[in-house]
């Protein structure tokens, strides 16, 4: 098969995935809940995401067909982000093989595969999960690029309801162990009304199984559990540490069985740009001390000359390769990354995920 007939051919089948896609959604959406934990939003949202994505195909349009073969690599942590990859690079007339990590959705092979017997010939190969030394792993390989960890930054025009709620979302999901977690948070000026809504949402956070539709986040293994814990009391015990929220195991009556956990909410030592000299090493309190599961750290920079305090700040905790979340309006003369989100607006209450507590009239 030419490149240019694969091309048109891929482009004619994906009216066929995107039904397979929607045809099979509730058995990916019990997949995701049994093997991952997410709730009934986050499955929504992820499902939507990858239908989203291959939608966005039909419109699209390559001057360039054809090309190397190409490999590409599901992850566990981030389900379903192959497929739209995959079918794009059909579409550019590219021979495509997927591979996965161990533990991968397996719905990403069984849909490609179904669906991809319909191009016939070798354009299409997918290998059992977890085999990465298959015939084709010589092949380039693009995509699917692993997410990481995020810093955020409200600055001192920014709306600290909307920087708190979707702090919320940012850091909750998935029980803190998102890819795209924010487990820290630079505050210009004071921090209080801030860390007011936020204790309300740690505490009102609803922690619930798979199956409860009214649940923000769902259980966690036991070895998440235990390292969250473990971690959570090393930040308690830390000196210069204030205790907002502490985190902890919780229990639902209405599944024993399984784990849970309380989100832990800590406040670091307030940083004074103006007195305060510290070099770059000193700035990063987390070091020495894991961040990870439900965790959110505040850092407050206080004195003069704090937009460049924490400017410098969150350069040094999300150097290039992790995201940044600026809460405020854009700022002309600082520089944003590829990877930067500028968030500025009113605080949308018909688009909050279910179970987190309404805002306050």
């Amino acid at each position: 098969m030419s490149p240019e007939h694969l091309a048109a051919s891929a482009r004619h089948l994906l009216g066929e995935l995107l039904e397979a896609l929607a045809l099979s959604s509730d058995e990916i959406a019990d997949d995701l809940g049994a093997r991952m934990g997410m709730v009934a939003w986050e499955r929504e949202e992820q499902i939507g995401a990858a239908q989203q994505q291959l939608q966005a195909l039909s419109e699209r349009r390559f001057d360039e067909i054809g090309g190397q073969p190409v490999r590409i690599r599901e992850l566990r942590e981030q389900p379903l982000e192959a497929l739209a990859l995959a079918w794009q690079a059909l579409q550019r007339g590219h021979r495509v093989h997927v591979e996965s990590e161990a533990g991968a959705c397996p719905a990403v092979f069984r849909l490609l595969r179904d669906v991809g017997e319909l191009l016939g010939g070798q354009a299409l190969a997918t290998s059992t999960p977890g085999q990465l030394d298959h015939p084709n792993a010589a092949w380039t390989q693009i995509g699917v690029s692993p997410r990481r960890e995020r810093v955020a930054l409200v600055q001192a025009d920014a709306d600290h309801e909307l920087a708190a709620y979707l702090l919320a979302r940012a850091c909750l999901r998935r029980t803190g162990f998102d890819p795209r977690v924010v487990h820290r948070v630079i505050v210009e000026g004071s921090s209080e009304r801030l860390e007011r809504t936020l204790r309300r949402l740690w505490i009102g956070a609803r922690m619930g199984p798979v199956d409860d539709d009214q649940a923000f986040s769902g259980p966690v293994t036991a070895a998440r559990a235990e390292k969250f814990l473990a971690a959570e009391a090393l930040w308690r015990a830390r000196e210069g540490v204030t205790t907002i929220c502490p985190g902890g195991a919780l229990i639902r009556s209405d599944a024993p069985e399984e784990r849970f956990l309380a989100p832990a909410l800590f406040r670091l030592a307030p940083l004074d740009s103006s007195t305060d000299a510290s070099t770059d090493a000193d700035l990063d309190a987390s070091a020495d001390t894991p961040t990870l599961g439900p965790m959110l750290l505040i850092q407050p920079v206080q004195g003069e000359a704090i937009t460049a305090r924490a400017e410098a700040l969150l350069a040094h905790l999300a150097p290039p390769g992790h995201g940044r979340v600026r809460f405020g309006a854009p700022r002309r003369d600082v520089p944003r990354r590829r990877d930067d989100r500028q968030l500025h607006g009113a605080l949308l209450v018909e688009r909050l995920p279910p179970g987190l507590p309404e805002p306050r009239p």
